[in-house]
């Protein structure tokens, strides 16, 4: 058991997050490779808060506090037996921190995981979020693009503008109750990001609207051993919405997936964001699960 120590880390995260995709199946896991590249951007190579189970190399489990007392986990089906000894450390370092309770998130149809928490004495208190997959095997939507806007990617593209894109859809989320909403996506973020071994600036998707402003965009992450594909973030400026441009980038991305052998595209969103969900629906994704935060009060000793 040790923390994330650089680079060579992240490809072993990746590595386990290929492995608990596919053998989780039909059953979704934490994370997907490209959630690593982005959670962890951009500079891969110093030290973070996550925790590493490993055995002969190979990663066996994996924490992350999402934030003080907000645990992220996942663990191979064949090392279930590790999940009292992760949330236990989790517990210690919840008191150390001064926070009162562990939250756990945990998918609501992982009825094993459930069970073993609440035989540690976690109950479910919140809703965290929804969870959608859509067969790429399946025709998609026809994607309808509004006239005066285009599709590109963001090869040759000037970091400046991606960033700026970036900003532009995620500092106001008033839409959805979260007014001071604020993106620290700099450039220089974006160049770290760029870094990253599973980034390709053909899956960045954009919409450029007539006067070159680039008003929708998202990235897509791939994985040859899973054949699932990611999406994350999706965002589109505020003054654009509900134009449908954030659709006909989805599906952009998703054609491009298939391209690349992808058998299933995932995605998932706040429980809350009801623009987020109707637009995955409306995209060709079912609704496949959903999260929720299990929780119990911890007890100093």
């Amino acid at each position: 058991m040790r923390n994330y120590s650089g680079r060579a880390d992240l490809l072993l995260l990746q590595h386990f997050a290929s492995a608990a995709l596919a053998l989780r199946f039909p059953l979704d896991a934490t994370w997907h490779p490209g959630d690593f590249s982005w959670q962890l951007m951009p500079d891969y190579d110093r030290g973070h808060r996550v925790r590493l189970w490993l055995n002969e190399g190979a990663v066996q489990a994996v924490a992350m506090f999402e934030a003080p007392g907000r645990l992220l986990l996942e663990i191979l089906p064949a090392c279930v037996a590790l999940l009292p000894g992760i949330i236990a450390h989790a517990e210690r370092s919840t008191l150390r921190a001064g926070q009162p309770a562990l939250f756990v998130r945990v998918y609501d149809s992982d009825q094993d995981r459930i069970a073993a928490l609440t035989r540690l004495g976690y109950a479910k208190v919140e809703n965290e979020g929804a969870i959608f997959r859509v067969d790429l095997s399946q025709p998609l939507p026809a994607r309808d693009l509004p006239p005066g806007f285009r599709i590109r990617d963001c090869v040759g593209i000037d970091p400046a503008r991606r960033a700026r894109a970036h900003r532009d859809a995620w500092n106001d989320l008033s839409e959805i109750g979260l007014p001071d909403a604020r993106s620290s996506f700099t450039t220089e973020v974006y160049d770290g990001l760029r870094k990253a071994p599973d980034y390709d600036p053909a899956l960045d998707i954009l919409i450029e609207a007539a006067n070159g402003e680039l008003v929708a965009n998202l990235i897509c992450w791939s994985d040859d051993k899973s054949r699932i594909g990611s999406l994350e973030p999706v965002g589109t400026h505020a003054r654009y919405r509900k134009r449908g441009l954030a659709r006909a980038a989805i599906l952009e991305g998703l054609r491009r997936l298939r391209k690349r052998g992808m058998k299933y595209g995932r995605v998932s969103t706040a429980h809350f964001n009801r623009p987020a969900i109707a637009a995955y629906a409306s995209s060709g994704f079912t609704l496949v699960d959903r999260a929720s935060w299990w929780s119990k009060t911890l007890n100093a000793p």
